[in-house]
């Protein structure tokens, strides 16, 4: 029997967001409207035109929202293909080095596997792993010490690549909704990079995890199918 209580909750929080960006929008822009109309003869040409812009303004509001919601929709892999487990890991600190460039963090890595190669889309990982990364360094950026740290190892029968920070870690009140799509904490943010990248994952027979470290700090795992 499949357990849907968690399917449940994850709609409620999707269609909870979803009501209220549209909806605020929808409230915004028909309260706009409906002043400039009922004052249309008595208002000005240029107070008529700065209604309009009001008004227009939570149209982008809604187009923004909607091409988030076509993103998440079209983020697909595509085909996979065997990738040597070394080489892999080159790429990985490679990448994780060119995001920290000129930043003041602290980065450690290491590997513990034995050589094996993995069934991977490389492009998509990178996508992933950016974000991982991204987010780790935006965890970081007030702490006095700022450290990231890249590790990989085997764990039954997976991969697992991992992305650490000795930021504040994820409140308890967050951590089971900030994998859905669009739940977002930050201004300007769709809150679509940690839902694509779970999508992503799965469709490459992985999984995303995320948990906080103690004392303090995020790890957030990428779960690998090993070929």
């Amino acid at each position: 029997m499949i357990d849907t209580t968690h399917l449940i909750e994850d709609l409620e929080q999707i269609f909870s967001t979803l009501r209220h960006e549209f909806g605020n929008t929808v409230n915004t822009l028909n309260m706009t409207l409906d002043v400039l109309i009922s004052n249309y003869g008595a208002f000005s040409d240029s107070t008529k035109l700065e209604f309009l812009h009001r008004a227009l303004e939570q149209v982008g509001r809604q187009h923004r929202f909607l091409d988030a919601m076509r993103s998440y929709a079209h983020a697909e892999v595509g085909q996979t293909q065997e990738i040597p487990l070394i080489s892999f890991w080159k790429e990985c600190v490679g990448l994780a080095m060119a995001r920290l460039a000129g930043k003041q963090i602290g980065f450690k890595q290491h590997i513990q596997v034995e050589p094996y190669s993995i069934q991977i889309n490389p492009s998509a990982i990178h996508r992933i792993l950016s974000h991982l990364l991204d987010n780790a360094v935006d965890a970081v950026a007030e702490i006095e010490s700022p450290e990231i740290e890249l590790a990989a190892f085997m764990h039954s029968g997976s991969l697992v690549v991992q992305v650490r920070d000795n930021g504040p870690g994820i409140s308890a009140e967050i951590q089971s909704k900030v994998v859905l799509p669009f739940f977002t904490t930050r201004e300007g943010h769709s809150g679509l990079g940690l839902s694509i990248s779970r999508k992503m994952l799965c469709q490459m027979e992985g999984r995303l995890e995320l948990i906080n470290r103690l004392p303090s700090g995020t790890e957030a795992s990428m779960w690998l199918k090993i070929s």
